[in-house]
């Protein structure tokens, strides 16, 4: 068995919006005085950030597990300097890149309606700044499942020229069914597993 941390996670049934405070064995009873209650019947797995939905659903259906909900999306980076045509369009047929795809900088936009609201054009100079306008565009690339922080790392190895930062690299999470009152013994089973990283209590906060 891992060593046991449980984090107790306050959020609503299935939300993906979660607040958690780690507290040990000792400490259940005093956080359910504080108002915490325990939803019985269910937990939550964080698992290895290169897993895929199918994988997982996979694995878990093996072992007549149910899922009662999944959180896994794969990693998304945004391109941020101008690298050549040559590395972009490598990038963009490489076997671990899912999506690569432009979209206009948000800023960008901002910035220009910012200066027509300040400046003195009639609206139909300013609608044909706008038409003749073309806002910086941001390179979107989402990544194969397989590919977190490391991988990512080496990946980008190949591309010198090629700066990038990661806009998404959320935890992968499922929400497990378990019979109530032995939900722990079917988390201890569950962290046992390779791509599992821990579980957690699921609770909500009373009123």
């Amino acid at each position: 068995m891992k060593t046991r941390f449980i984090p107790l996670l306050a959020l609503l049934l299935f939300s993906r919006m979660v607040s958690a405070q780690v507290i040990d064995d000792s400490s259940i009873n005093d956080a359910q005085n504080s108002g915490y209650t325990f939803v019985e019947g269910m937990f939550v797995a964080f698992l290895a950030d290169t897993v895929s939905p199918a994988f997982v659903r996979d694995q878990f259906q093996k072992l007549d597990i149910t899922v009662l909900d999944e959180y896994i999306k794969p990693m998304v980076i945004t391109i941020v300097n101008s690298p050549s045509k040559e590395s972009l369009e490598k990038l963009r047929n490489h076997p671990k890149v899912s999506d690569f795809y432009t979209t206009p900088s948000a800023n960008e936009k901002v910035r220009l309606e910012e200066y027509l609201s300040n400046s003195s054009l009639s609206e139909e100079l300013k609608d044909q700044v706008r038409g003749n306008s073309a806002p910086a565009e941001m390179l979107i690339v989402q990544l194969d499942y397989s590919i977190g922080k490391k991988a990512l790392k080496l990946m980008m190895g190949e591309f010198r020229d090629v700066a990038y930062k990661i806009l998404s690299d959320e935890p992968k999470s499922v929400t497990i069914e378990a019979e109530s009152g032995n939900e722990f013994v079917l988390m201890d089973k569950v962290e046992k597993l390779p791509f599992v990283e821990s579980t957690a209590m699921v609770g909500s906060i009373g009123n």
